[in-house]
């Protein structure tokens, strides 16, 4: 029996003037952009559950949380990361490490990393000393570089508890 799995994920969304920067279910107060999407687009939030779905074999986000639900629109999408995890326990498995990269150039997301952590760790059920959350600037390159959008990139470790849903 296999006790362990992998899953990965990532998303962007482009940014738009005047509009809420949500990471990791942090408002980002001082961020002249954010994201114009169906929930309040938090892209960190969205490869988190798209790395759990992966680790379990069972989809993206499109396949738990489709923009055409109704319950979707204006949706907290940490409130995504706590159903998916109640999915991966039913399923019989627990989170062991989570690691991830936010891709933004011309925002500073250093002061927001801890809380962003925090939310997550408490989303997921676990301490936070098993979840990372870095920030890239790109270096000005490509579109986050640039401030177009910004990116998230997500990898989990969970184990097998014993228990199967």
């Amino acid at each position: 029996m296999d006790d362990r799995s992998i899953g990965l994920g990532r998303d962007i969304h482009r940014l738009f003037e005047g509009r809420t920067l949500v990471l990791g279910g942090v408002v980002v107060e001082d961020s002249p952009v954010g994201f114009d999407t169906h929930s309040d687009g938090d892209v960190l939030s969205h490869a988190i559950v798209d790395a759990l779905a992966g680790a379990i074999a069972d989809g993206d986000l499109g396949t738990w949380y489709p923009e055409d639900d109704p319950d979707a629109e204006d949706a907290r999408s940490l409130g995504f990361v706590e159903g998916m995890m109640r999915v991966v326990r039913g399923r019989g498995w627990e989170l062991e490490h989570l690691d991830s990269f936010v891709t933004l150039g011309t925002v500073r997301l250093r002061p927001w990393i801890d809380r962003m952590r925090a939310n997550v760790a408490d989303a997921l059920g676990v301490p936070a000393e098993r979840v990372s959350v870095k920030a890239r600037s790109n270096d000005g390159l490509g579109f986050e570089g640039a401030g177009e959008a910004c990116s998230a990139t997500t990898v989990v470790l969970l184990r097998r508890t014993g228990a199967r849903g």
